[in-house]
């Protein structure tokens, strides 16, 4: 993949940096879990809140009901999810973890720990928060021009 090119090298050097961070995470989920971090954030969403709609959990996580219905579907053959009837409305599903989701929630998050850690071992204290601060900026500077804040 081709570096960034917004024609500023700091914003380039974050595009990269997220680009690589995703990836690092992905591939220790992959081995470790055999997640993508938008698995893993499906699980922990249902593991935090308890059994979720699907529409719900598509609206967390922005994307569309179909793309969820997709990624339920591989989570459910896996048997991490399972759909059960919402007691309140027959015509809807609610999703919750089978105990091996639970389990797998748990190596996942593990492994993704390992990798983010790795990312900043040779960071001293003073250097972390030092980059935290600036990072926030570039951050809240972003949200300040975006019409369209994040969920």
């Amino acid at each position: 993949m081709p570096p960034p090119d917004t024609g500023d090298e700091v914003v380039d050097l974050i595009l990269a940096l997220g680009h690589q961070v995703r990836r690092g995470v992905n591939e220790s989920l992959r081995a470790g879990a055999g997640l993508t971090l938008p698995r893993l954030k499906v699980l922990r969403l249902v593991a935090e809140t308890g059994p979720l709609r699907l529409r719900d959990l598509a609206s967390a996580v922005s994307v569309a009901p179909r793309t969820m219905t997709e990624t339920v579907d591989g989570l459910e053959a896996d048997g991490l999810v399972r759909r059960q009837i919402d007691p309140a409305d027959r015509r809807a599903i609610l999703l919750e973890l089978t105990p091996e989701g639970k389990t797998t929630l748990e190596t996942g998050r593990a492994c993704a720990s390992a990798a983010v850690r790795r990312f900043t071992d040779g960071l001293s204290a003073d250097d972390r928060a030092t980059l935290g601060r600036l990072l926030a900026q570039v951050r809240d500077n972003a949200a300040a021009v975006n019409t369209v804040p994040l969920p």
